[in-house]
């Protein structure tokens, strides 16, 4: 039997379309695209040469040339775009999205067999995914009622239309735009198909319409974040007063800023009613949010939190082990927003949260570390979405600085001396060697080494380190040692078992029977510190980064253990084939990440060797299944990670 287009994976899809839209790809281009190792995008490929044949196209892969298609695509294409993607997780979806809309909008009680009926389902279905409304409802500080009627959600106004806007959010789609005839680009929205009888679509629009107006006579440029924002939360509000349900006095307001005002006129002008003075109060947070200035103490309370951008980027000089500029400017840009929009209580869906944690680990973990120190300073609350956004940031900063060596300057001569040294070396290894800082000689020996590299104008030998003794002014002849060494210390990093070196037998666990979170994380942390892996509060750290954000994904759970907490560094494997549930999850397998500077130097590999055995389904599968610690290890450190 002939294989078809519609037995390609999505991301295998996904590959497809970059070649057919880029014409000639590279294994680089397909891993930023879809998040892969080379292992697996060879493995996709593998599968989609068989495929392409049916359509007469050849899939080329040519050293030094790229990877291309050869032969007419058409057939390809077409079939490409008739394929629909992978239905179960969205059908799942939509249904639950219909049994909040109903609960939420449909204004009488609603019985599980009218709900499965509606959807299409058996009752038994229904009420799995009735599991996901309780947990989204708890999110919320709602609960369900339930009468001889059916069941109604228990819940303020205000609680509500927090849950409304949570599933326009989630629901929205990419942002679309259009052109008319006088060339004015127009944004447009999609209305959830299982929302659709709740919100009327003329509202939806004139909201649209309100905001265009309101983008031309202020001075405020919305990103498509904080438009979205605004537009649900102002579809979701006109919708309610329609309906007499209006917000409860809030008794804390504001001076409405002048932008507020004007949009609010525009609002009353177009559909022709006066909006409350609490919902303007609402409407005043999204624009303070939006607005670029500082918020003033009488705008908002607590609002003396340093949030500024100055603030900001000296928090994160402070704060952030390994950093650029490029880094230290998008975070800062991002965070001057997020802190802001954060403090006046409005959050942002990140559709992309789950993937990022799936093909970013690095990035996430550190992105959480990044989180702790942000709430503790800025006593603000995280959320997954927020850490996500974060580690975009951080994955792009581990991006460009792949394949390069970080190196440290030690110079005694005075700080005019070494940033003339730093400058020179950025001029020879712009692309292969990342200065991380410049130091003395006393303030190297008081703290520890992460770096690959020791650059230094002084004759010092470093055991276990790379050093390279230089004038201020680089010759030819110590440009050439630095690249001999940069070349060695990339040559052993390729060479390295940093994660086979971070296992060990005694820290291998199988367990049977239910357990929780909780209960696993005790296990792990308790043996970690009697073993001298860890330190006291090991566990309550743990899971204070868990509450943050949850590590958990698919059937695994990668829990973290704060660098204060590490005396040396290790992976501990938690397996209980039963499941442990984590949180919404039920998770199989535990890998308690314990790092330190130790391993600084050698933390990307660590978790490159970690992406692959997260992909690897079958190496997982084998793992749940393993009844020796042995054989789990041997799994893990063995080059089976295809």
């Amino acid at each position: 039997m002939q294989e078809s287009i519609q037995d390609l994976t999505d991301q295998e899809v996904d590959i497809v379309k970059l070649i057919l839209n880029s014409g000639v790809v590279h294994y680089s281009d397909i891993s930023k695209h879809i998040g892969r190792s080379r292992k697996t995008i060879s493995k996709y490929l593998d599968s989609i040469q068989e495929v392409v044949r049916t359509y007469d196209v050849k899939l080329v892969r040519k050293r030094n040339v790229g990877i291309y298609f050869d032969g007419s695509t058409n057939g390809l294409q077409n079939a490409i775009q008739n394929k629909p993607r992978s239905t179960l997780k969205s059908n799942r979806d939509e249904r639950v999205i219909s049994i909040l809309s109903k609960l939420l909008l449909s204004g009488k009680p609603q019985t599980i067999q009218d709900l499965a009926d509606n959807a299409f389902v058996s009752r038994s279905t229904l009420e799995k995914d009735f599991k996901q409304v309780k947990r989204m409802l708890a999110k919320f500080g709602a609960t369900i009622n339930t009468n001889h009627n059916g069941m109604v959600i228990d819940a303020t106004e205000s609680s509500k239309r927090k849950l409304m806007s949570q599933l326009l959010t989630m629901y929205w789609g990419e942002t679309a735009y259009s052109e008319d005839k006088k060339g004015e680009i127009h944004r447009q929205i999609d209305i959830p198909s299982a929302m659709r009888p709740f919100f009327s679509k003329a509202t939806f629009d004139n909201v649209l319409k309100s905001l265009k107006e309101f983008e031309k006579q202020s001075t405020i440029h919305f990103t498509d974040y904080e438009f979205q924002s605004l537009a649900i939360h102002l579809v979701v509000s006109i919708e309610r007063i329609r309906k007499d349900k209006t917000l409860a006095k809030s008794g804390t307001e504001v001076e409405l800023e002048a932008d507020t005002k004007k949009l609010v006129s525009i609002l009353e002008n177009n559909f022709k009613f006066s909006i409350p003075e609490d919902e303007c109060q609402y409407i005043n947070i999204h624009i303070l949010a939006a607005e670029g200035q500082p918020i003033d103490n009488d705008k908002l309370e607590k609002a003396d939190m340093p949030i500024q951008k100055n603030n900001i980027h000296e928090f994160l000089v402070e704060a952030l082990v390994n950093y650029d500029e490029a880094l230290l400017r998008g975070l800062t840009v991002h965070l001057t927003s997020a802190l802001k929009r954060l403090s006046l209580g409005l959050n942002l869906y990140n559709p992309y949260t789950a993937d990022i944690k799936t093909f970013f680990p690095l990035a996430f973990n550190t992105a959480m570390d990044l989180g702790t120190k942000i709430e503790k300073v800025f006593s603000i609350k995280l959320n997954d979405d927020e850490i996500a956004f974060m580690a975009l940031h951080i994955e792009a900063f581990i991006e460009r600085k792949k394949d390069m060596v970080d190196a440290v300057i030690v110079c005694s001569t005075g700080l005019g001396t070494a940033r003339l040294l730093e400058q020179r070396m950025r001029n020879f290894f712009t692309d292969t060697i990342h200065i991380n800082r410049i130091t003395s000689i006393q303030d190297l020996m008081r703290n520890p080494i992460s770096e690959d590299l020791v650059i230094s104008t002084i004759n010092i030998k470093i055991p276990g380190k790379h050093v390279v003794v230089v004038s201020p002014f680089l010759d030819e002849k110590s440009t050439n040692r630095i690249q001999k060494i940069s070349n060695k210390v990339l040559s052993e990093r390729q060479d390295s078992n940093s994660f086979g070196k971070l296992l060990t037998e005694k820290l291998v666990y199988i367990a049977h029977g239910a357990e929780t979170k909780q209960e696993v994380i005790n296990k792990i942390g308790n043996d970690l510190v009697d073993q001298v892996f860890g330190r006291t509060g090991i566990c309550q750290a743990a899971m204070k980064r868990e509450k943050m954000a949850s590590t958990a994904m698919n059937n695994i759970a990668m829990p973290h253990a704060p660098i204060d907490f590490v005396v040396h560094p290790c992976i501990a494997i938690y397996v209980n084939s039963d499941g442990i549930l984590w949180g919404d999850n039920q998770v199989n397998i535990v890998f308690f990440l314990a790092m330190n500077r130790e391993v600084q130097s050698e933390i990307e590999q660590i978790y490159k060797h970690f992406n692959n055995v997260l992909e690897n389904k079958k190496l997982i599968k084998k793992i749940i299944n393993s009844k020796r610690k042995n054989e789990i290890l041997n799994l893990l450190r063995g080059d089976l990670i295809e």
